[in-house]
């Protein structure tokens, strides 16, 4: 079997942190006078960007981003890990892929946050490399993001999938000129827009990519 390389995003596609992050989130804003109870299913439908568009996204001023962020990351790492968990099918999966394959993660989440949680789900060592937003200068939808998880790698452009649930992923692969997988996850309800390749799970994805030649 000809060896792949899969690239998984992380929230959305491989975990469920949606309560860490919303709790975070919400927390987070109230400090900047901002008020976001009752509107979590906006918040939801952002994730996949990153943490600054997000918040000014809401109105926090770009002085006060970074200041933000980091208020943010320190509600975050509290809670975290006890309440982030893997997305059904996931494990079965990610243990269905061929052995000679490569598998990394893609994500706009921190490479530290990232790890913790891998490590604490007990799949770190399936990866080889964890791609955070603090490894770019320019995060998905930038090609950037891919083309760091395959540096140093021999690769022809159509052995890779970059697989998500938004379309910060499938603009990413497209940019990158590799294959953009879609499955569907909690935070982009209009996926099927941006890939004609979509499945509704991860098996069901990583099935496709196998029976591949």
């Amino acid at each position: 079997m000809k060896e792949k390389i899969l690239l998984f995003d992380l929230d959305g596609t491989l975990i469920d942190s949606t309560e860490a992050i919303l709790e975070s989130f919400l927390n987070t804003a109230l400090f900047y006078g901002k008020n976001l109870k009752g509107r979590e299913e906006e918040i939801k439908s952002l994730i996949g960007s990153t943490l600054k568009d997000m918040f000014l996204h809401f109105g926090i001023k770009e002085d006060e981003i970074q200041e933000c962020i980091a208020l943010y990351r320190k509600n975050y790492e509290r809670i975290y890990l006890q309440k982030t968990f893997l997305l059904p099918k996931v494990k079965e999966a990610l243990q269905s892929v061929p052995s000679n394959y490569k598998m990394g993660i893609v994500t706009s989440k921190s490479s530290f946050f990232s790890l913790k949680i891998l490590e604490n789900l007990g799949i770190s060592h399936l990866f080889f490399k964890i791609v955070g937003i603090d490894n770019v200068k320019e995060p998905k939808p930038s090609a950037e993001p891919i083309y760091k998880a395959l540096e140093g790698l021999e690769y022809q452009k159509e052995q890779v999938f970059m697989i998500g649930d938004t379309f910060f992923d499938m603009q990413s692969a497209r940019n990158a000129g590799v294959v953009g997988i879609g499955v569907s996850g909690k935070y982009d309800q209009n996926l099927k827009k941006y890939t004609d390749l979509f499945f509704p799970d991860l098996v069901g994805a990583v099935k496709y990519i196998k029976e591949l030649v």
